[in-house]
């Protein structure tokens, strides 16, 4: 799942990051792990492309978890 929230572009990838989601259980429930948040190859060089993320995995909140901006862009 690519995702950006309130944090992307200050002390996260603005772009995006990716989170993988298991497969829902047998109950429906899904457990998302914000602490396993990536940056994708595109975090890195310049020559890579970057995948935006839906309208809906565009959150209104803070995920201060998982990867965070690459220190060389600081």
């Amino acid at each position: 799942m690519l995702f950006i929230d309130s944090t992307s572009g200050m002390t996260t990838y603005a772009a995006n990051r990716v989170l993988l989601v298991d497969v829902p259980g047998p109950d429906g429930e899904v457990t998302l792990d914000f602490n396993q948040a990536t940056n994708l190859p595109c975090a890195y060089t310049a020559f890579a492309t970057c995948p935006l993320p839906s309208a809906e995995n565009r959150l209104p909140v803070a995920i201060e978890a998982g990867e965070q901006i690459p220190y060389e862009q600081r």
